[in-house]
């Protein structure tokens, strides 16, 4: 060891130097504070080694227990069906909001009415019709078309009392709406038509005198027709009969076997002679517009007793 400041060589364990006088600064062959570090550093490493330790049986831990796919959770699909019903119910309170909005829609009832009668389906055209008649009348509309969309499949169904009804209806909120009697008069002639499709011409008579307009009414005069007349009840004869029809605004058609008659059946010209045993009549007027009466329809028996004195006489 050597003087830091004249460099003689100094013993062991001096304090002073010999030669220049000079203190010397005692120093420690080892740092405390290192000391104080390397003792700690087996704890710290047993931490690390007891840390790493643990991080080895995690991972031996998990290749052991391979972690689940979002397919294989339990919470995916609990928030899938969750997400399902509510999409679900999201739906039908859309489907039910817009069928409440169209129900109430004049003219969508009206149209998907028109558009099933086009398709033949009156039936099923019923129920949007009638709504959309019902719509009108809450708002005191003046539109005819629904009451006569009504009136036709009515007609369709057989419902001809109803149909007449709707007829009639039409023309009375079009006379109170307007009064136009160029759509009244379509009108009338929609009806006449009506009447003789629903074979109830008997109506008509009592339409054209209700008619209020003059001008109309002369227009309606040519569909008159009523039911032909025999001049003979129906009944059990021993002799032989001739038939006599008669019938105002129109020419009769007749058969005698108890058919329907049409324009291709026998017109009546002359008095008809009936043949022995059963005949039945069925016989109506048709008139220039088409118009086809009720029908007459009548039974005559013809039965002629046997005589034997006529055989001797011959």
């Amino acid at each position: 060891m050597r003087c830091p400041k004249c460099g003689a060589e100094l013993e062991t364990g001096s304090i002073y130097c010999p030669v220049c006088l000079q203190e010397l600064q005692i120093v420690p062959d080892y740092d405390p504070l290192e000391e104080l570090v390397i003792g700690e550093e087996p704890e710290q490493s047993d931490e690390k080694i007891n840390e790493q330790s643990n991080k080895e049986q995690d991972g031996a831990g998990r290749l052991e227990r391979p972690k689940k796919t979002l397919w294989q959770s339990k919470l995916f699909w609990q928030l899938l069906a969750t997400s399902v019903a509510i999409a679900a119910c999201f739906g039908i309170f859309l489907l039910s909001y817009r069928s409440m909005g169209l129900g109430n829609d004049y003219a969508y009832q009206l149209r998907k009415g028109e558009a099933l009668i086009e398709a033949e389906q009156y039936e099923d055209a019923l129920p949007y019709l009638k709504q959309a008649q019902s719509l009108q009348s809450d708002s005191e509309g003046g539109d005819t078309k629904p009451l006569r969309l009504l009136a036709k499949a009515y007609a369709q169904v057989d419902a001809k009392e109803l149909a007449v009804e709707c007829m009639r209806d039409a023309i009375l909120v079009e006379a109170s709406c307007r009064g136009d009697q160029y759509e009244l008069e379509d009108l009338y002639l929609e009806l006449m038509e009506l009447l003789n499709q629903t074979k109830q011409t008997y109506l008509i008579e009592e339409v054209i005198e209700e008619c209020e307009y003059q001008g109309i009414k002369e227009k309606l005069l040519p569909y008159r027709i009523e039911k032909p007349t025999c001049d003979t009840a129906e009944g059990t004869y021993n002799y032989y009969v001739m038939l006599e029809l008669k019938a105002e605004y129109g020419t009769i058609y007749y058969t005698l076997d108890g058919t329907e008659p049409t324009k291709d059946s026998i017109r009546y010209e002359r008095p008809i002679e009936l043949t022995e045993g059963e005949n039945l009549l069925s016989a109506v007027a048709i008139n220039k517009k088409g118009m086809v009466s009720e029908p007459l329809v009548q039974i005559y028996r013809l039965e002629f007793q046997y005589d034997p004195d006529m055989d001797e006489e011959d």
